[in-house]
C-alpha cells in the first residue's frame, strides 16, 4: 500500500497524476494552473473557458484549459521608477 504525502494544495502525489488525463474538475485545473478555484469558476462562469455539466460537477477538458491559458495577456517586464532612477545614478556614477 503506498504512502500518500500531502502537498500545500491538500491534494497527493498520488492525486497529482491529473496532468495526464483529458478532463479535470475545477480542484484539478486550479491546482495545475497555480491559481484558486474562484479564479477557475469565473473564467468558466465568465465564459472565457469553456467548462461541462458532468453530475454536479463542473469539469474542464485538459485541451481547452492549455488553449485558455496559450491567449491570456502576456504581462510586460515592470520595473518601478524608483529602481531605474537609482540604476541610472549608479551608471552615471560610474562613469
Amino acid at each position: 500500500m503506498a504512502i500518500k504525502q500531502r502537498d500545500q494544495t491538500g491534494l497527493s502525489a498520488f492525486d497529482t497524476n491529473f496532468a495526464t488525463r483529458g478532463a479535470l474538475n475545477i480542484v484539478e485545473a486550479a491546482t495545475y494552473c497555480g491559481v484558486r478555484c474562484s479564479a477557475i469558476e469565473g473564467a468558466v462562469r465568465d465564459g472565457k473557458l469553456r467548462g461541462r455539466r458532468f453530475g454536479r460537477n463542473i469539469i474542464v477538458l485538459k485541451a481547452d484549459l492549455d488553449e485558455f491559458l496559450a491567449v491570456l495577456d502576456i504581462i510586460p517586464a515592470h520595473t518601478p521608477r524608483s529602481i531605474l532612477k537609482r540604476r541610472r545614478e549608479r551608471s552615471q556614477g560610474q562613469a
